[in-house]
């Protein structure tokens, strides 16, 4: 069974499944690990008989990477899902790395979901590959998608990156696309929300560790 890094998945479905009706969704995630969170959108939507396309990225391959700003005085302990801290074999605290066989562990867990693409990439990656759009083949033709429906932000959790990952985003969004974005207490989100509010996303709901941003649909924000 896979398993989340982080809560409020109980509001990701919900933030999901309360999107405006459409005929189609085009969803990404940022950071898949296990595939909780691409689980958590993909399984709403399908309850939910809405037609969708679900895209993944994640390079893993044991990368490492700048997980969270760095905080004066501050040592990072990482843990599992269970929230033991990690050691290396010399006793040394673990760096969080994901390795390719991580991948199975989800891709068994995602067989009744079809509309679904790993894209083993790092976000600069995909950017580079995707920034025109994205191919996506449904009911025998291939549809060129240039603009996302939702989008989950749960790779690397500094301030630089994710601000990267959000502008990359706000211009390629329509109104009504909804950001959520996880671990907000471990960089700036509040720069992230003022930088994303001059594309009109404004915020909508809050968990203790997600947040979730709407581009405006033309009514009157809250």
């Amino acid at each position: 069974m896979i398993k989340g890094d982080s809560g409020d998945y109980n509001l990701l479905a919900k933030w999901v499944g309360e999107m405006n009706p459409k005929e189609f969704y085009l969803t990404l995630e940022i950071g898949v690990r296990e595939g909780y969170g691409s689980y958590v959108i993909m399984d709403t939507l399908k309850k939910l008989n809405r037609d969708h396309f679900h895209i993944g990225v994640d390079p893993y391959g044991d990368i490492t990477y700048q997980h969270v700003d760095p905080r004066e005085g501050m040592v990072p302990r990482w843990t599992d899902f269970d929230g033991n801290v990690l050691y290396n074999e010399d006793g040394s605290f673990k760096t969080p790395t994901y390795p390719n066989s991580m991948k199975q562990t989800f891709l068994s867990a995602f067989k009744h979901h079809e509309n679904f693409m790993l894209c083993q990439l790092d976000d600069y990656e995909f950017f580079n590959s995707f920034g025109h759009g994205v191919p996506v083949y449904r009911k025998g033709q291939k549809v060129f998608m240039t603009t996302y429906d939702f989008v989950h932000f749960d790779g690397p959790h500094t301030t630089k990156a994710v601000l990267s990952e959000a502008l990359f985003f706000a211009v390629r969004s329509n109104p009504g696309t909804r950001f959520v974005f996880d671990d907000v207490d471990t960089y700036d989100f509040k720069l992230i929300q003022d930088a994303l509010s001059y594309y009109d996303f404004y915020l909508i709901g809050s968990g203790e560790q997600k947040k979730c941003l709407e581009k405006a649909s033309g009514y009157k924000k809250q």
